[in-house]
C-alpha cells in the first residue's frame, strides 16, 4: 500500500468520529432512546458490581478469562444510577467503535492512503450482520481486539498522549477476552521484520512487548486454572463441506450482503467448496508474499475463527455449525473475519496496477446497493426493565428482586442496598 502524506486536521478527525456516532445511533435509535441491558450486561456485569462491589467483581474471571471492559464499563455506568446505567454503557460501547474509526483515519495509519482508510472506517460503521452485538458491552471485546490489532499495525506513537493511548488499549483489550493471545504472534512478526531478526528483536524488547506478554500470561493462566465454563453439549456438526458452506455464507458473502441474501448465495455446496479453496489459496499466497502487516491481518482472524469454531456457543441443543449456516445465530464470531476480509479486498485494490479509482467506485456502489436493506436494525422489545427498576427502588434493604432485561426471558437478580 502506498504511503499517504495527507493528514486530517483535528476538527476533521473529530467530525468523522461524531458522524460515526450519529450513523451508528441511526442504525438502531433505541440503543440511546430506550437503552436496556442485554444478556450478560445485566446478569453478570451490572448485577455483579451492584451486589458485590466494583473491585471484587473486577477481579473475577468469567467464562474462563478476564472480561475487564464489561466490568469497568458498568462500574462507571452504575455511578449514574440503575435507570441510566444501560444508556451510559451503550454510549461507551458506541464510543469505542468511534475511537477505532478515528484511529484508522489518523496519521498513525498513514502507511495506507487516506481514501482506503476512509473506506475501511465506513465499512466498520455500515457492515451488515451485526445485530447480535449492536450495540452492547457484552460483545464490544470483539471490536477492542480489532482496535488492539490496529495499534500493533500502526506507526509507533511519538507523543506521550499517543503512548498512553496505546497502553490503555493494550491493557483493556488484553484483559477483555482471550484475543490478545492471537494478536501476540502479530506483534512478534512486527518485531522480527522491523528489528531484523530474533536477536535484535530480543535486544530491543520494549515495555509494550512486556505488557502484552503479561496480558497473554494472565489470560492463559486463568484459562488453564479456571473451572471449565459451561458450554453447549450439542455436537459441532463439523465436516469439510460444512466448513466450506459456513465460510462462504458467513464470511465471503456475509461480509458484504445481508444474511438472507448471503444464505441464498451459499445454497450451492460445490461452489462453496471452490470459493473456500480459492480464499484459502489467496490467503496463503498473500501471507507468504507480503509484509508483516498483511500477515497480521490474515493471521489474527484465522487463529480467532479457528478456535471460536472449535468450541462455539451458538445453540444449546442442535449441531453448532449447521445452525450458524442456516440462521443468523452466532454473528459475533464473524465480526473480526468480515472486517479483515473487507480490509484485504481494499488492500488488493490498492496494489492493482491500473484503474484503482474505477474499481473502488464500482465496488462501493455495489456494496451501497445493499446498505439500505441491512442499515436499519430492528429495535428490541420493551423488557419491562424501567418499570422493574422503579419497583426495585421502593423495596426494603436486603430484599432480592428479579429485574427483566433483554433478550426476552432473561432477568438479573439484585439485592437492594
Amino acid at each position: 500500500m502506498d504511503k499517504d502524506k495527507g493528514i486530517l486536521s483535528g476538527p476533521a478527525l473529530f467530525g468523522l468520529m461524531f458522524l460515526a456516532f450519529i450513523v451508528l445511533v441511526l442504525r438502531r435509535p433505541d440503543i440511546v432512546m430506550h437503552a436496556q441491558p442485554w444478556a450478560e450486561d445485566g446478569v453478570l456485569w451490572m448485577a455483579g458490581i451492584y451486589n458485590d462491589g466494583f473491585w471484587q467483581s473486577l477481579l473475577k474471571p468469567e467464562a474462563g478469562y478476564y472480561q475487564t471492559i464489561s466490568r469497568l464499563t458498568y462500574g462507571i455506568a452504575l455511578l449514574f444510577g440503575l435507570k441510566q446505567a444501560a444508556l451510559v454503557a451503550n454510549i461507551i460501547a458506541i464510543l469505542i467503535r468511534c475511537f477505532l474509526v478515528g484511529f484508522i483515519v489518523s496519521k498513525r495509519m498513514n502507511f495506507i492512503q487516506l481514501r482506503y482508510r476512509v473506506l475501511i472506517a465506513a465499512y466498520l460503521i455500515l457492515m451488515p450482520n451485526v445485530a447480535e452485538g449492536f450495540v452492547n458491552i457484552t460483545n464490544v471485546h470483539w471490536y477492542l481486539s480489532m482496535y488492539l490489532l490496529a495499534v500493533v499495525m500502526a506507526n509507533d506513537a511519538e507523543t506521550l498522549a499517543g503512548k498512553v493511548h496505546d497502553f490503555t488499549v493494550l491493557v483493556i483489550s488484553g484483559l477483555s477476552g482471550p484475543f490478545v493471545i492471537f494478536i501476540a504472534p502479530c506483534l512478534l512478526f512486527k518485531r522480527l521484520y522491523t528489528h531484523g531478526g530474533v536477536v535484535n528483536a530480543i535486544k530491543k524488547i520494549s515495555l509494550f512487548d512486556v505488557v502484552m506478554a503479561a496480558c497473554c500470561l494472565i489470560q492463559i493462566t486463568v484459562i488453564l486454572t479456571s473451572p471449565a465454563a459451561a458450554r453447549s453439549n450439542a455436537p459441532l456438526g463439523a465436516s469439510f463441506s460444512m466448513l466450506a458452506d459456513l465460510v462462504s455464507c458467513r464470511i465471503i458473502y456475509g461480509s458484504f450482503l445481508p444474511f438472507e441474501m448471503a444464505r441464498n448465495m451459499a445454497a450451492h455446496g460445490n461452489i462453496n467448496t471452490l470459493l473456500f479453496i480459492a480464499l484459502a489459496a489467496m490467503l496463503i499466497f498473500s501471507f507468504i508474499k507480503y509484509g508483516w502487516r498483511v500477515k497480521s491481518i490474515i493471521l489474527f482472524p484465522v487463529l480467532m475463527i479457528g478456535f471460536a469454531l472449535a468450541r462455539p456457543l451458538i445453540s444449546p441443543d442442535q449441531p453448532q455449525w449447521p445452525v450458524a449456516f442456516n440462521s443468523e445465530a452466532g454473528e459475533r464470531y464473524f465480526y473480526v473475519t468480515n472486517v479483515a476480509l473487507a480490509c484485504l479486498a481494499i488492500a488488493l485494490v490498492s496494489v492493482t496496477p491500473r484503474m484503482k479509482t474505477q474499481i473502488l467506485v464500482a465496488g462501493f456502489m455495489v456494496f451501497a446497493i445493499f446498505i439500505p436493506k441491512g442499515f436499519r436494525l430492528n429495535e428490541l422489545p420493551d423488557s419491562g426493565y424501567y418499570q422493574d427498576v422503579s419497583a426495585f427502588e421502593a423495596k426494603e434493604k436486603g430484599e432480592k428482586v428479579s429485574i427483566n432485561i433483554l433478550p426476552p426471558g432473561w432477568a438479573m437478580k439484585l439485592i437492594k442496598k
